[in-house]
């Protein structure tokens, strides 16, 4: 907004302080009215303020002024709001009146009818004052209102009486089928909701926006019907916004104007009126106000000034401040306040908006940085420790983290499922492609390796913590399950070769190795079945992942299905875990073990069994055994060939014994190794190999 100096200067002496102009415009960014350039306009200066949305009692000279008196402490002079001198005692020569149909729209209408006027050009003060802000002149009434608007705040309108049917104003919504030519020639088409401004029989006004052609105060008028009113910023609001018209008197009505003002603001007009185009008052004031609004008192502490601000205000600085700002302040006991809101200050409605009040008037930079005193003591998730030490696992095999949004749609899904999965519709989608929640974290990793492998990159490692969304079993389209999920990804070369070593690709047992070790770290022993009816897994390289005896999740190979949709050349494997049951223990602290004193002793087992018995069922069979001394079990070598009976696989074994307290026996290891195979033998018909 246009801020002009020499009109600041009727309202508060700011030559008296002796400061450079940019001084000033200094203070007011200070407290919060930002500066955003000054102009030199005919031997002066003109402020371009920022104002707020929530400050619209400052988009007016008087508001600019009011701030610049309370922090250089300057008498504040407000213009003379008195009816003026020479009424002959209200006598009514014109007769009109004024009707509020909906007083929740338009709490309080004022209006006056003054006749005899002289229509013609402002005077040359008035018309530079004026032009100095931005605003053309038109008229002297017309200049008169669009002055005190700026003047004070509030906007004004100007009939011409002759042209009101029965001289009479009627506040009401509009009626099916009504239209209106604004001042600026657009025929407009109303409806119910919009608050109009009428006379016996039309339509004469957008409330608060902008006057009708037909009752346009012209060179011919020579009675005019003056209006003051307060509207409903939220009506005023949607009509503008409705008809795409935005006005000077719009712009403050939608942001709250002060509905203590009107009679103010009406008088001010008159006076200006009967100084420059005379005229003489032929009515009283008309001022319909049904429902008048309380004052708001609120309560300021000083305690709550110092927790907010940080730092403790002198009690002589809020007493002196807040009422140089208007608002009236009465002592309640120590350190504590009875504060009255000025009417004209629609931000304020809390404490700590006074609180706000008086910290920028005393000067946020004079306010030191500080930390503030905790209040509690804070814990992380439940979950932390158990993330963090999956993230640090998977970091060490090279894995990195991937974030994907939670938003797809059937189309996407389908393909990893073969049928569309039963999602999550999404009330209101961002985008249309996407209108669901996922299902699986896997889809989300698997576009993000198509992206990798377009920019070159062929050895890929991604893991992602995520919820998945599920249909609730109720069938209500606004209850559905969330289930947190750990989805791994890999391909390409499982470490990088050197000029002198094989390449090892990642494959099927290095996930699986993974998977052990991760959870493993969380205190679970991972077994494994083999299973060839997972949807997005390759039927022969597939797996569901168990812990104790309870299927969490599977891993494999993505799917020849998946692979020639994605055009992938090289194998691709994934994982995916529900972290619920396998965080479900808190995680166990490190525990130190010693290295052993004793020495190990290890023996190979060579055996043949049937191709279809799996190794993972022999060895939950030898680990039921429960032999102390057996420390560990490891598969050394698998041949098939013709040497062997048809349907059988030969396989070798290595079993690591030792004892915490003593040298184990030879007699003693061959004890333990013929109780192993004979379970091998008896359990699954295990033949021995030499």
């Amino acid at each position: 907004m246009r801020i002009s100096c020499p009109w600041l200067r009727d309202f508060v002496d700011i030559d008296i302080l002796g400061v450079e102009t940019t001084e000033v415009a200094d203070a007011l960014t200070m407290v919060g009215l930002k500066v955003e350039e000054i102009q030199e306009f005919n031997d002066s200066y003109i402020f371009d303020v920022e104002v707020t949305t929530n400050r619209p009692d400052c988009l007016n000279h008087l508001g600019i002024a009011r701030e610049i008196a309370a922090h250089f402490r300057l008498r504040l002079k407000p213009p003379d709001f008195s009816l003026p001198q020479n009424e002959e005692h209200n006598a009514t020569i014109l007769s009109s009146s004024v009707t509020i149909e909906n007083s929740d729209l338009c709490p309080r209408y004022a209006a006056r009818v003054i006749t005899g006027i002289r229509i013609e050009e402002s005077p040359d003060w008035l018309r530079a004052r004026l032009e100095a802000v931005g605003q053309r002149p038109i008229n002297n009434i017309v200049d008169i209102t669009n002055y005190v608007m700026l003047e004070v705040g509030h906007p004004l309108h100007a009939f011409d009486y002759e042209k009101l049917q029965e001289n009479r104003i009627v506040v009401r919504t509009a009626k099916r089928g009504e239209s209106l030519i604004t001042l600026d020639g657009v025929q407009r088409k109303l409806d119910s909701s919009m608050l109009m401004i009428c006379d016996a029989a039309d339509v004469v006004a957008l409330a608060g926006i902008m006057g009708g052609e037909e009752s346009e105060v012209s060179e011919g008028s020579r009675s005019i019907l003056l209006e003051s009113a307060y509207f409903n910023p939220a009506t005023v609001r949607r009509t503008a916004k409705s008809l795409g018209l935005r006005t000077e008197a719009s712009f403050r009505f939608e942001r709250g104007a002060d509905a203590e003002m009107p009679v103010k603001a009406l008088n001010r007009a008159c006076r200006l009126i009967q100084e420059i185009a005379g005229g003489t008052f032929a009515s009283p004031v008309m001022d319909e106000y049904p429902n008048p609004q309380p004052q708001r008192t609120l309560q300021l502490r000083s305690e709550r000034i110092r927790k907010v601000v940080g730092v403790s205000i002198d009690a002589e600085f809020i007493t002196d401040t807040l009422p140089r700002l208007e608002f009236k302040v009465s002592h309640a006991q120590e350190g504590v306040w009875q504060v009255k809101v000025p009417s004209f200050r629609v931000d304020i409605g809390i404490e700590d908006d006074l609180v706000e009040e008086v910290a920028r008037h005393y000067g946020y930079d004079r306010i030191q940085t500080t930390y503030p005193a905790p209040s509690g003591i804070g814990s992380f998730l439940s979950t932390h420790n158990h993330d963090r030490i999956l993230t640090r696992t998977l970091g060490r095999f090279g894995f990195l983290e991937a974030f994907n949004y939670v938003f797809t749609n059937p189309s996407k899904e389908t393909p990893f499922w073969n049928h569309p999965p039963s999602m999550v519709a999404i009330s209101n989608p961002l985008t249309e492609e996407d209108t669901h929640l996922r299902v699986s974290l896997v889809p989300g990793l698997v576009e993000a390796l198509r992206r990798n492998f377009h920019r070159g990159n062929k050895v890929v490692r991604l893991f992602e913590f995520g919820k998945v969304f599920t249909p609730s079993d109720s069938g209500d389209a606004e209850d559905f399950k969330e289930t947190p999920r750990l989805a791994l990804l890999a391909t390409g070369e499982f470490y990088q070769p050197f000029w002198n070593t094989f390449r090892d690709e990642f494959h099927f047992h290095h996930l699986k190795g993974i998977v052990e070790v991760l959870l493993e770290e969380l205190g679970h022993q991972a077994e494994f079945e083999a299973r060839s009816d997972i949807a997005l897994l390759h039927p022969g390289i597939a797996a569901r992942v168990l812990v104790n005896g309870e299927a969490l999740g599977v891993l494999g190979q993505l799917h020849p299905r998946l692979q020639e949709t994605y055009k992938f050349l090289q194998t691709v494997l994934v994982a995916e875990l529900p972290l619920d049951p396998i965080y479900g223990d808190p995680v166990r602290e490190p525990q130190y073990e010693s290295l052993g004193r004793f020495p190990s002793i290890q023996r190979d087992l060579c055996f043949v069994v049937d191709k279809k018995v799996e190794y993972a069922t022999m060895l939950s069979a030898l680990r039921e055994l429960d032999i102390p001394d057996l420390q560990d079990i490891q598969l050394v070598d698998l041949y098939q060939g013709s040497t062997l009976p048809w349907g059988k696989v030969s396989l070798a074994i290595r079993l690591t014994f030792a004892s915490p307290k003593k040298t184990l026996t030879q007699e003693e290891v061959n004890r333990y190794t013929d109780e192993i195979f004979s379970v091998l033998k008896s359990t699954f018909s295990a033949e021995a190999r030499s």
